[in-house]
């Protein structure tokens, strides 16, 4: 990712004249931007702009935009639904599953997870993480976090779902293609009511996803990794 990237969730029009600020004025100041100088903005939306700083002050650096593109949306959704972890897994989950191309995040507490919710803070702590990992590995696409309701209320997905399962007689992960809808447990699993409706009215398929038995937030990695694969 080029280091002059920067973020802002806006139409990126030619010849526009947006602002950054916040969280983005101040990567403005740590890259040692300064009037003149040349970035490149993306929106999360598909579009890729060429801007050029015409003036910076306490609150704002304004930009001129000169050029802007933009790319079709990806060919599939891949969808990550992850059971709530505890917030340091639960960052690495986002953040990585955003540079392994993750298309949503789908958050729901499980019946073993240690916390049923998330607060506003951690809500935008999750965003910001996503926006850097957007950033990092040259995505345009912003993936979506958004918080769903336990399992028991879901109903069948309208693509093909996986969940990740430690029975012996469990195939390999082996991804098809098309829209794809992964499950992944808590820390200390799924219970036996959630795996009954994994594998009942919710028309998921238990797969293997190592020889090994992984953590939860190792598992959602690797199961996107299969899937960039």
């Amino acid at each position: 990712m080029p280091d002059n990237r920067f973020y802002l969730d806006a139409p990126l029009t030619q010849g526009s004249t947006p602002s950054l600020s916040g969280e983005q004025l101040h990567h403005i100041r740590v890259m040692r931007k300064d009037i003149g100088d040349h970035i490149e903005l993306v929106n999360g939306k598909g579009s890729l702009a060429k801007a050029q700083i015409t003036a910076i002050d306490k609150r704002d650096a304004h930009l001129l935009i000169q050029e802007s593109t933009s790319a079709p949306p990806p060919s599939r959704q891949v969808i990550l639904a992850q059971a709530l972890l505890k917030p340091k897994n639960l960052d690495l989950v986002i953040e990585k599953g955003t540079e392994l191309g993750a298309t949503a995040f789908w958050l729901f507490p499980a019946d073993r997870s240690e916390k049923s919710s998330l607060s506003p803070n951690q809500q935008a702590r999750l965003h910001h993480l996503a926006i850097s990992a957007l950033k990092q590995s040259g995505r345009l696409y912003l993936p979506e976090i958004a918080l769903k309701p336990p399992l028991s209320e879901w109903t069948a997905p309208p693509m093909k779902a996986f969940f990740g399962d430690l029975s012996p007689e469990a195939p390999r992960f082996s991804p098809p293609d098309g829209d794809l809808l992964i499950f992944i447990g808590p820390e200390k699993g799924f219970s036996d009511e959630e795996i009954a409706l994994l594998q009942g009215p919710l028309k998921g398929t238990g797969v293997r996803l190592s020889p090994n038995t992984l953590r939860a937030e190792t598992a959602a990695l690797c199961a996107l990794s299969l899937v960039s694969n």
